[in-house]
């Protein structure tokens, strides 16, 4: 009776645990939905690829490139963050699906899975968690362009080292990791909230014709130091202000024209964009 009690219980408690990693999912999901939506705008990229999971992300790091950063950090995000997801995932499943067996038959038959199986979550966590603190700041440094935004993206990035050594920082101290726990849930709120106004207000601007969006560089005319210099001239800004809305007002061979505030090469080509 009683074993039949606790099967039930354990089974009542997976179900909780898929129901609430379900919610959370959700919630993650419809946020970096939004948010690629607004940023797809911006990049003049089709509307609907917003909602289709890990590729939203992927396609907004592939859009940086050239633009803002060197490399297409998409391809790290892709490693680093859906492969070990999908991993867990299936992990956790095959964890939940496992029979309740205990004595001697559980470590003949289940003991040496269910230890490579922690050991898989402890370094897929790990693996996560420092590139989460990189790729914060490949994803919201280019959009939180003024004095007060980045101050909080700071924050928000030394909270997150905090939090992965946490458990050695307030070891023994209940309280203060409680503390902890509940003003970095508090932040990344406020966080979430400044990042969605910064998206938006770097839509708005482009709109309002007023700011342009960075052109990606031709990487088949630019050497790799000449690609460097320009990104950083660049201020790891998405977009700048329209110094020039044409080119009447220039000489003739006086090229290439300044169309964005930073110091163009002679090497570097200025392609028109198209706003979708």
């Amino acid at each position: 009776m009683f074993n039949n009690i606790d099967e039930h219980m354990i089974n009542q408690i997976g179900v909780i645990v898929l129901i609430v990693s379900f919610i959370v999912l959700l919630f993650g999901y419809i946020i970096t939905a939004i948010f690629s939506k607004i940023m797809f705008d911006i990049f003049g990229v089709k509307s609907g690829l917003a909602f289709i999971p890990f590729y939203n992300t992927y396609r907004i790091y592939k859009e940086y490139k050239g633009r803002v950063w060197k490399r297409n950090w998409g391809v790290a995000y892709i490693i680093t963050f859906a492969i070990p997801m999908a991993v867990i995932g299936g992990l956790v499943f095959a964890l939940i699906n496992l029979p309740i067996i205990t004595g001697d038959k559980f470590y003949e038959e289940f003991a040496t899975t269910l230890i490579l199986g922690l050991v898989v979550l402890i370094i897929g966590g790990l693996v996560i968690s420092v590139f989460n603190f990189i790729l914060l700041f490949i994803t919201y440094l280019s959009i939180f362009d003024t004095k007060g935004r980045r101050i909080v993206l700071y924050i928000q990035a030394g909270l997150t080292v905090l939090s992965m050594f946490s458990a050695f920082i307030f070891q023994g101290n209940t309280t203060l990791a409680n503390i902890f726990s509940v003003g970095q849930f508090i932040f990344s709120i406020v966080f979430m909230v400044v990042y969605f106004v910064a998206a938006t207000d770097i839509r708005a601007r482009v709109r309002s014709g007023k700011y342009v969006l960075q052109e990606k560089l031709d990487y088949n005319n630019l050497n790799s130091y000449e690609i460097d210099s320009i990104l950083k001239a660049r201020d790891r800004k998405l977009v700048v202000p329209v110094m020039y809305n044409g080119m009447d007002n220039y000489p003739m061979g006086n090229y290439p024209y300044p169309v964005n505030n930073y110091p163009m090469n002679n090497n570097e080509e200025v392609n028109r964009i198209e706003y979708v």
